[in-house]
């Protein structure tokens, strides 16, 4: 009899996810596509397989579980992310999204997970500080809060944007830049794997990362901020981002 009920209940739980993915609209029955630009640890970057991993596809995996969806990345330029949901590319942009004003007119975005600051990444030893930062060649990438801080701050000359954080630091490793504004918890990633680097804080202001959807799918966007908020209390989000800053 206790078997019985077993399976029943379990099969009454398969019954209420299919229930609740087949309410949900996404491009694909069945498919949660988000685009990402997989080169911004720990977050978003690629294995020696080239599947994506991070902070950001570990979230996703539980909550796709959980609404009976199957995550898939579209892996893109940082610029064409933010824009994919719109052009229905993709279900949302996942990809270290700070929430803004302006791409609130495009994307609606899901309660905010974590809070970051902007950090500078430069070559150990050499003289660079947020005081005599107009006077350098500042790295970054394309469409991001850094970008817009550097350029806000020290003007468009002092600014070399890269399509891929793993472009910048290369230039930063070949002596092309002097530095590079970056998220603080990225920027520190790639001080712990290339030996030589160190990180200042910049003091600007918190930044919020969120999830951003295709504005109207309000359905897919309060399953997803149910599922987040979930995650947050239970301080999974929090087991996840100290998992990968380890």
């Amino acid at each position: 009899m206790k078997k019985i009920l077993a399976m029943v209940l379990a099969l009454a739980m398969l019954l209420s996810v299919a229930a609740a993915s087949a309410e949900l609209t996404t491009l694909e029955a069945g498919k949660f596509v988000y685009a990402t630009s997989p080169d911004f640890p720990p977050f978003e970057s690629t294995d020696d397989e080239g599947t994506v991993i991070g902070i950001e596809p570990d979230i996703l995996a539980i909550i796709c579980e959980n609404l009976g969806l199957t995550a898939e990345p579209y892996a893109i330029d940082f610029d064409s992310a933010l824009v994919a949901p719109g052009a229905g590319k993709a279900d949302a942009v996942v990809s270290g999204v700070t929430v803004k004003e302006e791409r609130k007119a495009t994307l609606e975005f899901t309660i905010p997970y974590v809070t970051i600051v902007q950090g500078v990444v430069f070559k150990s030893g050499a003289d660079i500080t947020m005081d005599n930062l107009g006077d350098k060649i500042i790295g970054v990438q394309s469409g991001t809060t850094g970008q817009i801080e550097a350029t806000d701050h020290f003007g468009e000359d002092h600014v070399s944007a890269y399509d891929k954080y793993s472009l910048a630091f290369q230039a930063l490793q070949n002596g092309q830049i002097d530095c590079i504004m970056v998220d603080d918890m990225v920027g520190a990633a790639y001080v712990k794997q290339i030996p030589g680097l160190e990180m200042i804080s910049t003091g600007y202001d918190p930044e919020n990362f969120a999830f951003g959807f295709a504005k109207g799918n309000t359905a897919l966007v309060d399953a997803f901020n149910a599922e987040l908020q979930k995650l947050i209390d239970d301080g999974t989000i929090e087991q996840i981002i100290l998992k990968w800053n380890e």
